[in-house]
Formats: structure tokens, sequence, C-alpha cells
């Protein structure tokens, strides 16, 4: 008798989407590995809770070619911080068959986009009317978030946009994770555990203390980020 049991179409069982997901981007500079390992660990001492285990894609532009050889410890410094290298980006011919030969992919690259004269709008804003409690992590692609809550520690907020919360902002929150300078965060209650906008990012001990628990907005301004009162 013949089975007729028959395997699941390709299809139906993998699917292969092109999606913004958000990366920590790390540029890496012309140092050598440990030279890495000790900025690393002395830029994420207070903070390495919130990037374990988080993808990294490795900015490898200012590399030269005769860094090729040693792109691998550089791959495992970044590993020994809990972080994990995923994809590379900007390489020079050499130093990119040395990232693909360490396991690292190549970042596709978006086609350009035609200049437009009306600026494009994001989706509609994503609105969480419940607490955002320890341990949730929500995501706004290409929106701003809005939050009627508070958001506890632990909890994770990140939007392509703007991040507002009408309650206390206890937790981290990423805006403008899409590179873009323009995005904000606006919160009732200003006590957050790590605050970036663009890449750019807080910890809580860097916060002035002026701004703590206050009703406050952060902005990318002159190449930094500046706390400013909400209106």
């Amino acid at each position: 008798m013949q089975d007729s049991t028959r395997a699941a179409p390709l299809h139906d069982t993998l699917r292969l989407r092109g999606r913004s997901c958000p990366f920590l981007t790390l540029e890496i500079g012309a140092g050598d590995a440990a030279e890495l390992e000790a900025a690393l660990a002395a830029r994420l001492a207070a903070s390495a809770s919130f990037f374990r285990h988080a993808p990294v894609l490795l900015e490898l532009g200012a590399l030269p070619e005769s860094a090729a050889p040693r792109l691998a410890g550089l791959i495992q410094a970044v590993r020994r911080m809990g972080l994990v290298p995923a994809a590379f980006r900007g390489a020079r011919p050499a130093v990119e068959q040395a990232a693909l030969a360490a396991g690292l992919g190549r970042m596709l690259e978006a086609e350009p986009r035609q200049e437009l004269a009306e600026p494009c709008t994001r989706r509609p804003s994503v609105v969480v009317t419940e607490p955002v409690r320890s341990g949730q992590r929500i995501y706004a692609a290409e929106a701003d978030l809005i939050v009627l809550h508070s958001v506890s520690r632990g909890a994770q907020l990140l939007a392509d946009g703007c991040i507002h919360v009408y309650g206390a902002l206890r937790g981290s929150a990423s805006a403008g994770i899409a590179e873009d300078p323009h995005a904000r965060i606006f919160a009732k209650i200003m006590d957050p555990e790590l605050v970036s906008i663009a890449g750019l990012w807080l910890g809580a001990e860097e916060i002035p203390e002026a701004w703590v628990g206050r009703p406050a907005q952060l902005a990318l301004r002159e190449g930094g980020l500046r706390f400013a009162p909400l209106p």
C-alpha cells in the first residue's frame, strides 16, 4: 500500500522575509582586541544586562586591509562582553573575507531612496493602554510608541519614531532606532534605566540628577542627548 503521507510544501514551512529589525550597531576602530574589550567593559559597566545576548551589527569601515588577520580576535572580544556579533557592513575586501570566514553575515543594504518633495509618513502610532511590566519588550516599527501608563524596571520600549510615556518611565526606552535623529522621548516621570536616540544612549548613572523623577523630554542636539522640560 502506498504511503499517502506527503511532506509539507516548502512554502508552507519556510518563510523568508525582509524586515526592519532593531540591531545594536558597534563601530570598530583601529585598536586591538584588548583595547576594544576594555572600552566595551567601561561603556557597558552599568547597563550590560540590557545588551546581553543582543544581536550586533559591526561597522567595519574604519578598519584597513591590514586589520583582516586580527578581525577574529576583535569578534571574540565582542562575544566575551555578552554581545552576539551577527552581521557586518562597510568592510574593505580583505576585511570582508575575514568577517565572512568568522561566520558573520553581510548586511543587506537598502536600495537608495528617491528624494521626495514631501517627507514620508509613518505608520499609525502604536498605543499601549496597559502598564508595561518587567520583562516585556514592545517595538513600534516605523511608528511612534505611546504608553498610557507606567513602564516598570526591566521593561524595554523600542520605536523607529518617538516614544511617549504618560506615566513613569523606569525601564529602558530607545527611540529613532532606524537612525532617525529627530525622534524624541517624552515621559511624565523620567526615571529610566537607559535611554537612547538614533544609537546614542545614556545609562541611569549618566542622567543628570536634576531631571530624574521629573516631567521631561529627551532629544538629540549638537551631537549629544539633551534633556528639556515638557511644555
